[in-house]
């Protein structure tokens, strides 16, 4: 073991936890109002119990629910069926070694969308009666958690639940008792602390997940957290999980450009002044940055929330020193796009087992061992051949370029993108482990596959560039801008890209900052004075100068929105100039011609890149589809409709887990 202090026991409120690895509750959909909690949901919760997971949050349990606020995919405990199905759930935590606590609340009070407007909702209308209602009906989800056997409940405080609105002077306006000072906004957590307590004992262990600071304009900050600590802990908390801003934040929390362990100092500020154990959550699923947050004494434990939905094993791989098994979260935030604005089921991108195939029983092998040809390097034909190939097929894969990855490689370029690399990087290590033969710089054509007695063709040949027909299209100043991600091409100082998705909005902020010095970089050059007085430009050196002109109104195209916004965000900060509404009416030697809002301009540049979006890349499968090549040939990721990764990635293991 390389992480000593992760693996202590710790009390808290009388239960003895047996490590320091905590997994809170998240936005799963794996509940209804039947039967509170299903079936895959009991197994989602034992599978990370096997894993290693000390204390475990099951939740969020919806106890006000909120028509067209809350999700009808919330888990419920709302009635002795409920109770029975969570009883069961209990034991088996149990019997695995975890300490589960059900994480109760009042899940929405608006609809998230309101909560981003300028003019945001308020609890301003809500009467003395509707909020001793709600109270009430948190105490009585407490009620029936412990009946059900929970040995502790946790209070929904994060992330636009009622308790965080109600502590918000951004959302909170009331000028009566439960608004208008920070004693009075904190009033309806203390006082359902306190109903909790009453109706379950002053011994039985209530904790509280808490901002560290709102993230807001006009919300409060550390000296707000640590006030609203202080009085949940004088009310008799005695657990708190630190997490950052919640919806409506104009601050990031959980994208690949935050980095890890960004808001640990979170935990550390609220550890100050609060005589009780704390959690560090956000970001912090590095084995060795965990341990660290401990040895600095920031956290007495580690919150990993979807880093638990990415590898239900972390524990027991951390535990045996398997780092190089670990499948991280690389905080693609497709886990969100799916289940808050899509309302459905969990995915995981880099777990697709969790959505596909039961995560608590046996990995099973195939009765039939096959031979099994997949084309196509990215990391749905990846995955599809490392399933197969763990399955015990014979398995070899097919890449046309001298190096795998496809897309994904040009996804993970753009600065603070670089997470993504992580999963292209499992995949290529695990296939390799499994013995997946991987052929490099070989086309698969029809002519090769004839005489490779496959069983089994999976043809994943991704996504090409879809090249609108533009005057001036094939010019020497003009070039694509995935090939300006992939590093080809000399780039001039202007460059204008024509186009405003996905690929355009991660290829601006990656030419716009090509020269800027990383902060931690400049920082040890200043630090040692390595740069002297005349040379100090070197700060200040960015990239090129870039223009995106795009038909839309908006940026980001098919991206999901709780990624959209934050590349958005990238796009403003590097200085981009951005022509929305604009029709590009030719590109010449000089730049690209557009008309906007009835006028026509010039945009000078020195190179054009076309980023108007992808097309599946599906000839080889229309060739060889009904073929006899292979008793079956199957297309993975080839969909028309733009999706996310997730669901090819997902489909490529649904398919190795068929054959």
């Amino acid at each position: 073991m390389l992480t000593p202090l992760l693996f202590e026991p710790i009390t808290i409120g009388g239960l003895q936890i047996p490590n320091r690895i905590t997994m809170p509750p998240m936005h799963a959909n794996l509940g209804n109002k039947t039967d509170g909690i299903t079936e895959a949901g009991h197994d989602f919760f034992i599978a990370r119990a096997k894993g290693g997971f000390g204390l475990m949050g099951v939740g969020i349990i919806d106890s006000y629910y909120v028509e067209g606020a809350s999700g009808p995919l919330e888990y419920f405990l709302d009635n002795d069926r409920h109770v029975k199905n969570y009883a069961r759930l209990v034991k088996d935590i149990t019997r695995h070694g975890g300490v589960p606590y059900a994480q109760i609340g009042i899940r929405r009070l608006f609809p998230v969308k309101l909560l981003h407007r300028d003019d945001r909702p308020t609890v301003a209308d809500f009467s003395e009666e509707k909020i001793l209602e709600m109270i009430q009906a948190v105490v009585d989800t407490a009620v029936r958690a412990a009946k059900a056997g929970f040995p502790a409940v946790d209070i929904l405080g994060i992330g636009g639940s009622g308790h965080s609105i109600f502590t918000s002077q951004v959302f909170n306006n009331r000028t009566d008792k439960w608004g208008g000072s920070a004693e009075n906004r904190i009033r309806f957590a203390v006082e359902t602390v306190r109903a909790i307590k009453q109706a379950l004992g002053e011994t039985y262990p209530v904790f509280y997940r808490l901002h560290g600071s709102e993230f807001l304009e006009g919300g409060y900050g550390l000296e707000g957290a640590q006030f609203n600590a202080r009085k949940l802990r004088d009310a008799g908390i005695c657990f708190f999980n630190v997490s950052g801003g919640g919806h409506g934040a104009a601050v990031p929390q959980l994208t690949p450009n935050v980095p890890r362990e960004s808001y640990a100092y979170l935990a550390r500020e609220i550890k100050k002044v609060v005589d009780c154990p704390v959690a560090a959550a956000n970001r912090n699923n590095r084995p060795e940055e965990a341990e660290n947050l401990l040895r600095l004494g920031w956290a007495d434990l580690v919150s990993l929330a979807r880093q638990s939905l990415a590898d239900a094993e972390w524990p027991n791989k951390v535990r045996a020193a398997r780092f190089e098994d670990i499948r991280h979260c690389v905080a693609c935030n497709e886990c969100l796009d799916i289940t808050v604005i899509k309302e459905k089921p969990i995915i995981c991108l880099v777990n697709p087992r969790q959505s596909t195939a039961n995560e608590v029983a046996e990995f099973t092998q195939s009765a039939e061992k096959k031979r099994v040809v997949v084309v196509g390097g990215g990391v749905a034909g990846l995955q599809m051949a490392l399933t197969s190939a763990e399955r015990g097929h014979k398995v070899t894969l097919f890449e046309k370029n001298g190096h795998l990855g496809g897309m994904w490689q040009l996804a993970a370029a753009p600065p603070g993108r670089g997470e993504l690399f992580g999963f292209l990087e499992w995949l290529t290590r695990q296939a390799l482990k499994a013995g997946v033969e991987i052929r490099l710089n070989t086309e698969a054509t029809p002519e090769l596959l004839a005489g490779e007695e496959a069983d089994v063709i999976a043809v994943s040949t991704g996504s090409v560039p879809d090249i609108p027909d533009i005057p001036g299209k094939d010019g020497d100043n003009v070039m694509l801008a995935t090939e300006a991600l992939a590093g080809k091409g000399d780039i001039g100082e202007k460059v204008v890209i024509i186009g405003g998705g996905g690929i355009a909005i991660e290829a601006a902020p990656f030419l716009a900052n090509r020269e800027r010095l990383r902060p931690d970089i400049a920082r040890f050059l200043t630090d040692y004075g390595a740069i002297n007085e005349d040379d100090k430009w070197i700060f200040d050196k960015r990239g090129h100068q870039v223009t995106m002109t795009t038909r839309q109104n908006r940026i980001g195209g098919s991206v999901g929105s709780f990624t959209k916004w934050v590349l958005a965000k990238e796009v403003e900060h590097a200085g981009i100039d951005v022509k929305m509404g604009a029709t590009v009416q030719e590109i010449t030697p000089d730049g690209v011609i557009i008309e906007q809002d009835g006028k026509t301009e010039l945009l000078p540049a020195d190179t054009v890149l076309i980023a108007s979006g992808l097309k599946p890349d599906r000839r080889l499968y229309e060739k060889i589809k009904g073929s006899n090549l292979a008793g079956e040939v199957h297309a993975i990721g080839l969909s028309d409709e733009p999706d996310h990764a997730a669901l090819a990635v997902r489909d490529a293991f649904d398919l190795a887990m068929k054959i």
